[in-house]
């Protein structure tokens, strides 16, 4: 959505601040990074994966972060402020998902 609808998603949410560009910019990030991660699972090959899936919980841990802090310090609608605070925690139920999947593997 964020890649080829970015203006209907603004229209949604109601954020404080629109850039196209930028929305656009982190959904083709977040679809090559799935997209990368989807390739190396569908192969089976732990060790090839084991980098891009830690780099994707960092990814997550800072997402998650920085979309706490924007909740704090940036003046937001209360629709915009409820969307945000879903997308925080999807990020943070994804990345103990990934965590968790990434030590059970660890351990094999």
């Amino acid at each position: 959505m964020y890649v080829f609808l970015p203006e209907d998603v603004y229209s949604l949410n109601d954020a404080p601040d629109f850039d196209p560009h930028f929305w656009r910019l982190f959904g083709g990030a977040l679809i090559a990074i799935g997209i990368v991660v989807l390739l190396g699972i569908i192969k089976g090959d732990w060790d090839n994966i084991k980098m891009l899936f830690l780099f994707a919980i960092i990814l997550l841990i800072i997402l998650a972060l920085i979309n706490i802090t924007s909740n704090i310090y940036v003046t937001r609608s209360a629709t915009n402020l409820i969307f945000h605070w879903l997308d925080t925690i999807v990020i943070i139920a994804i990345c103990v998902f990934n965590i968790f999947f990434y030590l059970r593997e660890e351990k094999k």
